[in-house]
């Protein structure tokens, strides 16, 4: 159930993906799901389903691992696809388009994650970014923020899990009903995961407070820094995104 959700999860293994700077990644993963919006004919399609296959190739994270984060969007999918074929045009190619999309949004989304630890995300997400403290934008606030929610989104999935568990042993039903009387089922889960998450947010406050954060310039024990396999990704990223749209432009 909600232990199936992989986003925020940090696979930890030797590859080429994860030994990439953050940066890299990032912008690499936005480029592909620019071009999964872009692709829209069979040629497109393939081409991007074939990059996200050698993607995760290259990630050697478990296909069988990363697929588990796709039940979390099964029912938005079912919806959207019989949304295209009874009510839109050609309805049947429009719901593998958007099948498709959903498949690779959340499969790229999840490469990131799964490649890369928290802390150094927030690390790259504020070396990026830098530029807009020019602007006195909070940048390395920002970057705490993402990090502490992709750290506490596991937790509080295995959290909400074993609640769920202590309440199926204490008799609770959570699959059997209409869709009002499971979503009323659900209260007794989420009063103390929300009790929980509080909690773990104040220790959190003491814990960064006692560290004074907030009352310096922050530094970094491992900068970032850019290596060979990082320059030969931005150009094939960059590369892969003009084949898309050149593809796109002449209708192919």
């Amino acid at each position: 159930m909600l232990k199936d959700v992989t986003l925020g999860r940090y696979y930890p293994i030797e590859s080429p993906l994860h030994e990439l700077d953050p940066r890299t990644k990032m912008v690499a993963i936005l480029i592909y799901i620019v071009t999964t919006f872009l692709a829209s004919t069979p040629i497109t399609c393939a081409l991007t389903f074939l990059v996200l296959c050698l993607l995760i190739h290259l990630s050697k994270v478990p296909v069988r691992y990363m697929v588990k984060g796709l039940r979390a969007v099964v029912i938005i999918v079912v919806i959207t696809d019989l949304i295209n074929i009874f009510f839109v045009e050609n309805g049947l190619w429009k719901a593998f388009i958007v099948t498709l999309r959903m498949i690779e949004i959340v499969l790229g989304s999840n490469i990131l994650s799964l490649t890369t630890k928290p802390k150094t995300m927030a690390a790259g997400i504020e070396k990026g970014l830098g530029w807009m403290k020019r602007l006195h934008v909070p940048v390395h606030d920002f970057a705490t923020m993402i990090s502490i929610a992709f750290r506490f989104l596991p937790i509080l999935t295995q959290e909400a899990d074993k609640v769920m568990e202590a309440q199926k042993a204490r008799g609770a039903d959570f699959e059997s009903g209409n869709l009002l009387r499971r979503a009323k089922a659900l209260m007794p889960i989420l009063i103390p995961l929300f009790v929980s998450a509080f909690r773990r947010a104040d220790e959190l406050a003491l814990a960064m407070d006692s560290r004074l954060y907030g009352s310096g310039e922050p530094t970094s024990l491992h900068p970032l820094k850019y290596n060979t396999s990082d320059g030969v990704s931005y150009l094939l990223a960059f590369a892969y995104l003009a084949l898309v749209i050149v593809l796109k432009v002449v209708h192919v």
